[in-house]
């Protein structure tokens, strides 16, 4: 009988997941096309409005499938894959494999009316019908927002099942794993707390257009960003909780400062919900904001140097060194390197002064995307490839061939983002506007540059999800897996590597017997 849904953690980490790389294969897809759009400027009138509706189409859809739900499948495929790590378990599985496909699919509908709003649908050119290119009446928009709605909904209802089920199976005489910890608080609390923001927006758009009801531009605006701000932090923050527990792993040693690790989550918690009004720097502001903005965001960054610090000890003191050699460990070191380079960017943004040179402009972009390309992207890439040898088992592993396409996909994937990160944030300390199709032809050069690198790693993610995809869907198995002695971790971290059960599995509890010495004993 063919499985209407997966009945392990594990199993539900990775439908999240795929539907994840599906909607990235399509986000990839419009980056690349309205990139060939980019390389020439349209200098001529005529031409350059006929392909600009296609262009700002585009990128409302890279944007919104980005930010509505690769962030969300991503961060919830982490989550239950957390939960199976850590020895606790999803319970409701029916519940969250509806909430997926609703998640996933009600966007297409929107889609279909061909936004050209952008994804932070700012009124009052998303309130119009000629934001639309297939949908012009306002039953027709209002029902896209409505299928919007319905995905942000999915969203929320899904983080928050996830956390309950995650309470429901807590170790209940020690501490919850460092990985569950930040799975639980970024892609739970901060999910289900700060997306009904969006929710309530795509519903009010809804109204406006149902039931005419009215929009206030200022309120929609601080709604959209209480939920515009922290999105960008809910895969991160939980790919923070997987490098706590992988750069260890790799580094054969504990986490240099669990208690570190556990403080830091009240601080990137807490100012994750208050920094938001520093995206409206360009706004009269009243003084007393603009010197809230700063302060809040510097501590924001003063979190994440928290954890750079803690896993740059942890490394340090490694006794035999860091195995970089593994797939899984230089994805996981990858990761945390372009987060380190490409927070560098975000140093300035922070500051009045400073801010009003680039805000709107390419260098926010580079930076931005640097951080999704890294942390987000290859941070994930490091957790789904620990997922697959979990699910393999302990008697396989990755190839030669695998690890080949891995590392050569990882590596290409990494030049390719700097070369492309960087062109970026210059041309944008340049004045090259973001969103702007009709740009001078004098950043013509930069374009170029940025769309070679956009190449390299469009064709650097087919090596990467080869193996991934073919694994996922169980063939070329014999091709990227060969059998295995075992998989080495070192003291004091516990891995799962059994493989799943074809039923339910029994709910294991990991409870820390000292959490000095991070000594943990399985329980049954």
């Amino acid at each position: 009988m063919v499985k209407l849904y997966p009945k392990t953690s594990l199993g539900m980490g990775l439908v999240y997941i795929s539907g994840g790389i599906a909607w990235l294969i399509v986000m990839g897809i419009a980056a690349l096309w309205f990139r060939t759009i980019l390389l020439n400027p349209h200098t001529n009138p005529t031409v350059g409005y006929a392909i600009s509706p296609l262009y700002y189409f585009l990128v409302t859809l890279h944007g919104m499938s980005a930010m509505y739900i690769i962030v969300e499948d991503l961060s919830l495929g982490i989550f239950a894959y957390a939960l199976h790590k850590s020895g606790m378990s999803v319970v409701h599985f029916r519940t969250l494999a509806i909430l997926f496909w609703v998640l996933n699919l009600a966007p297409i509908i929107t889609f279909a009316g061909g936004p050209i709003t952008g994804w932070y649908m700012y009124p009052p050119l998303a309130l119009q019908t000629q934001s639309w290119l297939n949908y012009h009446s306002s039953a027709l928009i209002g029902m896209a927002y409505f299928f919007l709605f319905l995905n942000s909904l999915a969203a929320i209802l899904a983080s928050l099942v996830m956390f309950v089920d995650a309470i429901k199976t807590r170790p209940k005489e020690a501490k919850i794993p460092i990985f569950a910890a930040y799975a639980m608080m970024f892609a739970g609390a901060l999910i289900f707390l700060t997306e009904p923001a969006l929710a309530a927006g795509e519903l009010w758009y809804t109204l406006y257009f149902w039931a005419n009801v009215p929009v206030n531009p200022l309120t929609w605006v601080v709604l959209f960003w209480f939920f515009g701000h922290p999105v960008v932090y809910y895969v991160p923050f939980t790919v923070f909780g997987g490098l706590y527990a992988l750069i260890p792993q790799y580094a054969r040693r504990p986490l240099y400062s669990e208690r570190w690790a556990r403080w830091n989550i009240i601080l990137l918690f807490t100012f994750s919900m208050l920094a938001w009004v520093h995206h409206l720097q360009t706004f009269p502001l009243p003084v007393y904001i603009r010197a809230f903005i700063t302060p809040t965001t510097l501590i924001l960054a003063a979190g994440s140097g928290l954890t750079v610090l803690n896993l740059a000890l942890t490394i340090f003191y490694s006794p035999t060194g860091y195995n970089y050699k593994d797939p899984v460990g230089f994805a996981a070191l990858i990761a945390y390197i372009g987060f380190i380079l490409a927070g560098l960017q975000a140093l300035i943004l922070p500051l009045n002064i400073t801010n009003v040179i680039v805000h709107n402009t390419y260098y926010v972009v580079g930076h931005f995307h640097l951080m999704i390309w890294t942390i987000i992207l290859v941070g994930s890439i490091a957790i789904v490839l620990d997922m697959l040898r979990n699910q393999m088992g302990a008697k396989l592993d990755f190839s030669s061939l695998g690890r080949g396409f891995l590392f050569a996909g990882l590596s290409m994937w990494t030049v390719g983002a700097f070369l492309t990160g960087y062109t970026m944030s210059y041309a944008g300390y340049l004045g090259l506007i973001r969103r702007w199709d009709a740009y001078p032809v004098k950043f013509l050069p930069f374009m170029d540059i940025m769309s070679y690198g956009a190449m390299i790693m469009g064709l650097s993610f087919v090596f990467i999800a080869l193996p991934i995809v073919l694994t996922m869907i169980r063939v070329g198995i014999p091709i990227f897996w060969t059998p295995t002695s075992g998989v080495i971790t070192s003291p004091g971290i516990t891995m799962n590597t059994q493989p799943p059960s074809s039923g339910t599995p029994s709910i294991t509890k990991e409870v820390s017997a000292n959490a000095d010495n991070n000594n943990v004993t399985k329980l049954k």
